[in-house]
């Protein structure tokens, strides 16, 4: 059990064998449409002429993984209750035939019967949910392994708090020691560690219990360190409880430039933007007509803002408040503001407003994924109350961000610092396999949590 789903994998053990279900489903689902819809002498002909096609079966099944993974379908943590979780299946329900027509009718020698492929789908969906709804049911009745927290400090309280709000947990902690304690006088000190799986380091000040703890390392149980299992489990890196000698050890953080994703990113960010920029144009002009006739000119918005390197560029934006909307000084927006016009609470809504940045990136001065760029006179506040606020300038800014698909407008200095705790988390992180979660969940936020 620890060794798949522990911390050493976080929830992404949960979120493999929710893949592998969902891959099993799409196969079965296949094989019961035809045995459904045909006579039992003609079910192995439909069968053999569905797999002489492999790439078919592979289009349905990364279309099936792609749009779970844009309904939020492999993090349980999203449908805690179940209208949350048929909501989630009914999006499904409603793209992934769109998904299959479009391949069906984009390549010709995939033309296989309709009735075939709805019940197909019809057999994928409640399969998907069928899954969900065991996993749930399941989920409350499984012991996650044993962890002993060796040390103190905020980080075990703050981990403690996260652990009480997560269905399914990937650890339960059943003891906190301040340290390893020893024999002494020649005697076997206390057996702690006999029911731990799992041994979590907070703050420890002895280096005698640091070389014990390393040793465990040989023994079968998984050691880690209180932020690095923090955040794993909530895709956040804890900024208050660790300090500039994690980072260094970490070593996630100093080779972001220099990584070989850094390059291939900006090639998809070119890519992506420009195909954008051209599928939306008409959306973009319709929208800036909208502004232009209720409001007038200006149509766009520029505003100066703090790029890779905290190197400043202007950002495009569509306007979307009144004029002078800012006439004593920087004021971050809030749900309901009074200053956003009624065409701009639509274009806000849908996110409309933020096309024009997608010349902001094939400008180079930022990326489709990263953190938000800040504005210069509210990062140097933020720079002053935030530690480690300036580690977000090591990649480009984006139009969107793990940070933005977890989280909310950011209002408050306690909004900022769990923002940078995501953006944190995402640096960490760097690499092919979050840029191309976060683009896939924009579009379930879009769905979810419009505006967000």
């Amino acid at each position: 059990m620890a060794g798949m789903f522990g911390p050493t994998t976080g929830n992404r053990g949960h979120q493999l064998v929710l893949l592998a279900a969902d891959v099993l489903v799409a196969l079965a689902a296949g094989a019961a449409a035809a045995w459904i819809r045909f006579p039992s002498h003609l079910v192995r002909d439909s069968l053999r002429e569905i797999t002489g096609h492999p790439w078919f079966l592979v289009w349905v099944v990364g279309a099936l993984v792609a749009l779970a993974t844009t309904f939020d379908l492999y993090r349980p943590t999203n449908w805690r209750t179940a209208d949350r979780l048929i909501v989630r299946l009914i999006a499904l329900a409603l793209t992934f035939p769109i998904a299959i027509a479009l391949g069906v009718y984009g390549v010709p020698s995939w033309r296989f019967g309709r009735g075939l492929l709805a019940l197909t789908v019809l057999f994928t969906v409640l399969g998907v949910g069928t899954v969900r709804l065991l996993w749930r049911r399941q989920a409350s009745r499984l012991n996650p392994p044993n962890a002993v927290v060796i040390g103190r400090g905020p980080i075990v309280e703050s981990l403690e708090q996260e652990l009480a709000n997560t269905p399914a947990p990937p650890f339960q902690i059943v003891r906190s020691v301040e340290h390893l304690p020893s024999g002494g006088d020649g005697a076997s000190p206390p057996d702690i560690l006999a029911e731990a799986e799992v041994v979590i380091v907070a703050q420890l000040a002895d280096s005698e219990t640091w070389d014990r703890l390393a040793e465990l390392n040989f023994s079968g149980i998984t050691v880690l360190d209180a932020a690095g299992a923090f955040a794993q489990l909530t895709g956040r890196i804890p900024v208050r409880q660790v300090d500039a000698r994690w980072f260094i050890a970490s070593g996630d953080f100093s080779t972001l430039a220099s990584s070989a994703f850094h390059h291939v990113q900006r090639l998809l960010d070119l890519t992506g933007a420009s195909l954008l920029l051209l599928l939306g144009s008409p959306l973009l002009a319709a929208a800036a007509l909208m502004v232009l006739l209720t409001s007038g000119r200006p149509i766009l918005y520029r505003q100066v803002r703090l790029g890779r390197f905290r190197r400043p560029f202007v950002l495009y934006k569509l306007r979307t408040m009144q004029h002078n909307a800012e006439p004593d000084g920087p004021r971050f927006a809030t749900d309901r503001d009074r200053r956003v016009l009624p065409v701009g609470r639509l274009l806000r809504r849908w996110r409309i407003d933020e096309m024009p940045q997608l010349l902001n990136v094939i400008k180079g001065d930022m990326s489709l994924v990263g953190p938000r760029p800040e504005r210069p006179e509210v990062a140097e506040e933020l720079e002053r109350i935030i530690p480690f606020y300036g580690f977000r300038y090591s990649v480009r800014p984006g139009i969107t961000g793990w940070a933005q698909v977890n989280h909310n407008y950011c209002v408050w200095p306690e909004d900022h610092i769990l923002k940078l705790e995501y953006d944190l988390y995402s640096l960490r992180h760097y690499g092919a396999g979050l840029y191309g979660l976060v683009l896939l969940r924009t579009l379930g936020a879009l769905v979810f949590h419009p505006g967000r």
